[in-house]
């Protein structure tokens, strides 16, 4: 006899035709659903129904059949595997493609190989047009309208400094609002993630997958993985003694144990990214022993064991709650908590997190409390020296609740690194930060590979370099002849200029010269003075105009002809309205006043001719020609005082330096177009096995249809032919 009953096989018959009928639905479901992005195909969990008890009257003879079939519940066709080498094979695509996009932008302002005339590039144009001002001038030595074309092109040639200068700023401002704009991205999804993990929890706890919600969670997973690596990992939350619900726990990958969070369960962060920071200290290392901030909850206060933590979970608290540090305001706190021993300090007060600066920039201190630390630019609109550093809130829930853990509420916020992020939001912060061969010493300790990586602030340092190279040499070549002429001593050992005849004004003191001697003999001085070169002893009035005459007289020959034309000077200064040549940039390097008013000229001679017509000495003009083809030695120290490297990282003229500057561009977004195009490819055959797992599949969901339908059919013949048995046993053995 079956352990089956006779009415028992309707039973099974029916839920056949349940089964196959939920599974027709869902089949239905998955072809609906066919374009829907982010859907994972869905499938019924079939279980066979089966009595577990044991008949009182069973005999070996006795079949064991099941009952039927239950239709246990709706799950998703998904691999665990796939989605984690999907979404850190996103990480990298979203990291190149955002350096790629900011490479672009800085292309668009330098790389302009064809952009000038002639397929020359424009800055490189105008360095051509100006050597061929310079060439013209030494063929027609003082002549105005030489100079003046001269200063033309010098004049066009900063322009396209300052405007390259100033596009550069525009191309980091921008970049910095889209970094914002991205933190803020990022943000929206750990806050949708939280408040979805709180709806399938609920859900999970009765009984409901929550599939749907499911999927749109596992969108955003793989939308935040292009910004951020993350490592993500389910575990079971317990309700109560009886009950569990899955837990969706989400990290930054790489990040150490325990590793920092941005999502656990119903808890998420934000990341935080202010205009203002305390400034770090390279020293600190979370991990380290000797960074430990606070006095942990092991210590014994009674026997005076002092143990340290770092956690502000497991720190000692306070009568007002608040964690007690390790320094001396801890040691005090302890005092009134009890603790009558000495405190022995195990940590270094220079690895508290962070710092302390004088007015000069000095380390003067060390602190754990970020508000009494040192505040620093960080991501301040217009300002060039933002460090863009990162930090994470504490975990809450949707209604701002702090995470608990072990009874204690995790308050303290996380500041993330230099290097601890990877996708997107790190390229675009090194993009805005990274100076690569110019970094510091601190810039090296907070990420030793600084200074090999180039964002913006690098190609505002090499156009920099270029300009102050460029400005410098030619101000040096065009200094006042007298200014640096040889010198001797008189009779009475004073340094007096040297003259090569005796009829220099500055010796007979006739001419020009005649006013400022009668000046300086009514005032007791000798004439003695027009020569000298230290003029500090006279009044102030006086010097001035003794240095008036000795600009306009003094001269290789002493003849003074056409000094007023070849007196020299700056040409190129940081201001239009100055002659001050220290500190040029590209973005404020200008034409000098005195050259713009024609107070200086390009000064033609070079050395001393020996009374050699100076109208027609172009010495110190080819002397500059010259120099425009000479090949010389950058340094990053040139434009960076803190550069923690001072050897040359190039050599070579100044148009070399220019294309030089545009290769390591076109080198770099060469790299970075090959990798993305690399990780892309990658990213799409990973996600098209994915899909092949996890998408629908039209003719897998119609022979599954037509699968399901002729089992329908079966049961529904089944229950058909049951009936007819039926009808057969009990009213065909009546007659």
């Amino acid at each position: 006899m079956a352990v089956i009953g006779t009415f028992g096989s309707f039973t099974a018959a029916r839920l056949g035709i349940y089964a196959s009928q939920a599974s027709l639905n869902l089949t239905g479901n998955n072809i609906a659903n066919i374009n829907t992005k982010g859907y994972t195909r869905q499938r019924l969990d079939l279980v066979s129904l089966h009595s577990d008890g044991n008949i009182r009257y069973a005999n070996s003879y006795n079949l064991d059949i099941g009952y039927g079939v239950l239709a246990e519940g709706t799950s998703q066709l998904r691999d665990p595997f796939m989605d984690i080498r999907y979404r850190n094979e996103q990480s990298s695509v979203g990291a190149y493609e955002a350096r790629l996009d900011g490479l672009k932008q800085l292309s668009n302002i330098l790389d302009e190989v064809g952009d000038g005339d002639g397929d020359f590039g424009v800055i490189e144009y105008q360095f051509n047009d100006l050597l061929q001002q310079l060439e013209i001038l030494s063929r027609n030595a003082n002549d105005d309208t030489c100079d003046t074309n001269v200063r033309s092109s010098a004049e066009s040639l900063v322009q396209l400094f300052n405007d390259y200068a100033n596009a550069l700023v525009t191309s980091k401002d921008t970049l910095t609002d889209k970094l914002k704009e991205e933190v803020s991205s990022v943000n929206t999804i750990l806050t949708q993630i939280r408040d979805l993990n709180e709806q399938i929890r609920e859900a999970g706890i009765y009984g409901d997958n929550a599939l749907e919600l499911r999927d749109h969670r596992n969108l955003l997973i793989d939308e935040l993985s292009t910004y951020v690596k993350v490592d993500v990992r389910y575990d079971m939350e317990k309700i109560d003694e009886f009950n569990s619900v899955e837990r969706l726990n989400i990290s930054i990958a790489g990040t150490g144990n325990p590793p920092i969070k941005l999502i656990q369960g119903v808890y998420g962060t934000q990341l935080t990214m202010p205009e203002m920071s305390p400034m770090r200290n390279p020293d600190f290392k979370a991990d380290d022993p000797r960074c430990n901030r606070y006095i942990s909850k092991a210590s014994d206060l009674a026997a005076g064991k002092i143990v340290y933590t770092n956690s502000e979970k497991n720190a000692l608290k306070d009568a007002g709650g608040k964690p007690v540090w390790n320094n001396a305001a801890g040691e005090a706190t302890l005092q009134g908590m009890g603790y009558k021993g000495q405190l022995t300090q195990q940590f270094e007060e220079k690895y508290s997190p962070y710092v302390k600066l004088d007015n000069d920039g000095n380390i003067v201190g060390y602190t754990c409390d970020p508000e009494a630390a040192t505040q620093v630019n960080n991501a301040m609109k217009k300002a060039d020296d933002n460090r863009l550093w990162m930090g994470l809130e504490a975990l809450t829930d949707k209604k701002g609740n702090l995470m608990k853990e072990e009874g204690n509420t995790v308050s303290e916020p996380v500041d993330l690194g230099d290097t601890v992020l990877f996708g997107a939001l790190q390229s675009y912060r090194e993009l805005i930060t990274e100076e690569g061969e110019f970094a510091s010493e601190q810039d090296i300790t907070f990420d030793p590979d600084a200074n090999i990586k180039r964002g913006i602030p690098y190609y505002q340092h090499a156009l920099d370099a270029l300009a102050r190279k460029f400005a410098e040499t030619m101000n040096e070549a065009n200094k006042p002849m007298f200014a640096g002429y040889e010198t001797e001593r008189d009779a009475n050992g004073v340094e007096v200029y040297k003259t090569n005849t005796a009829n220099c004004d500055l010796v007979t003191g006739g001419g020009d010269a005649a006013a400022v001697v009668a000046k300086l003999t009514a005032a007791g001085y000798d004439k003695s003075y027009l020569l000298r070169k230290d003029l500090s002893s006279l009044p102030e009035d006086l010097r001035a105009e003794v240095k008036i005459v000795q600009e306009k007289h003094l001269s290789p020959t002493g003849n003074g002809h056409g000094i007023e034309k070849m007196a020299g000077g700056n040409l190129f200064s940081t201001s239009g309205d100055g002659d001050d040549g220290t500190g040029i940039t590209a973005a404020n390097i200008s034409i000098a006043k005195k050259w713009s008013t024609g107070e200086v000229r390009i000064r033609c001679f070079k050395e001393n001719n020996d009374g050699l017509d100076h109208s027609t000495d172009s010495s110190n003009v080819s002397h500059m020609i010259t120099l425009m083809g000479e090949k010389m030695e950058y340094k990053p120290r040139d434009v960076v005082g803190d550069a923690a490297n001072n050897t040359k990282y190039y050599s070579g003229t100044f148009q070399e330096m220019l294309n030089n500057t545009n290769h390591v561009l076109a080198s770099d977004q060469k790299t970075t177009t090959t990798l993305y195009n690399g990780y892309t490819t990658r990213a799409l055959a990973l996600d098209n096995d994915r899909q092949s797992v996890s998408g629908v599949d039209l003719n897998e969901e119609a022979t599954s249809m037509m699968m399901y339908q002729k089992s329908y059919a079966a049961a529904c013949q089944l229950m058909t032919t049951l009936d007819s048995m039926l009808d057969k046993l009990i009213n065909g053995t009546i007659r």
